[in-house]
């Protein structure tokens, strides 16, 4: 009888493990989703010429909400939710809107990424290699300390401010370049054609 609960004992916290491992995987990249989403919308009635690139624009923005440190996967989904919100809002031109922030996207996505590929470089750089080509270990120390606080405050600046800051007003000018209207310059066109009545 023992035996009996001991195995459901351990056949239950394996499975609670199992539960609360996933509950954390989701929960640490709860940001993933939110950006795969936001592209799906923005793919959905996108041009048939603009759909390739708007995949490449999501690969690459799925990888970044995966691999790079935070904030930037929450600024990533942030940023692709306003601009599936500003492209379904946009009544006079949602296609050259929606191109213009997948290329933002897919640009601040491209900036994560090398900036988390450039850090892996600088911390795999043997400090006893460049001491040898700089002339002294002093120096290459100090020459790796001075590169990953320029790369850091670089960082820091445009992808945490910078970038995210551009972005929203790019957003901001595409939806208010034109007064807001309950309808498209097409159904306007043809209200005003008919008078208001149908034909």
């Amino acid at each position: 009888m023992d035996g009996i609960r001991e195995v459901l004992r351990t056949v239950l916290i394996w499975e609670v493990n199992g539960w609360l491992v996933t509950l954390y995987l989701l929960w640490e990249h709860a940001t993933l989703p939110v950006t795969l989403a936001a592209f799906y919308l923005l793919l959905r009635d996108a041009p048939r010429e603009q759909r390739p690139w708007l995949g490449g624009a999501a690969t690459l923005a799925a990888a970044a909400a995966t691999f790079a440190p935070a904030p930037v996967p929450v600024l990533l989904s942030g940023m692709s939710a306003a601009a599936a919100l500003a492209v379904r809002f946009d009544r006079f031109n949602p296609h050259a809107l929606r191109w213009r922030a997948v290329g933002g996207l897919a640009l601040y996505a491209g900036a994560a990424l090398a900036y988390l590929a450039y850090g892996r470089y600088l911390a795999a750089v043997d400090a006893s290699a460049w001491a040898r080509a700089v002339g002294g270990e002093g120096e290459a120390v100090s020459a790796l300390a001075q590169g990953r606080a320029f790369l850091n405050t670089l960082a820091t600046w445009g992808l945490w401010l910078i970038l995210p800051l551009g972005f929203f007003s790019l957003l901001a000018q595409g939806l208010l370049a034109h007064p807001p209207t309950p309808a498209t310059p097409e159904e306007t066109i043809a209200r005003v054609r008919t008078r208001g009545r149908n034909m």
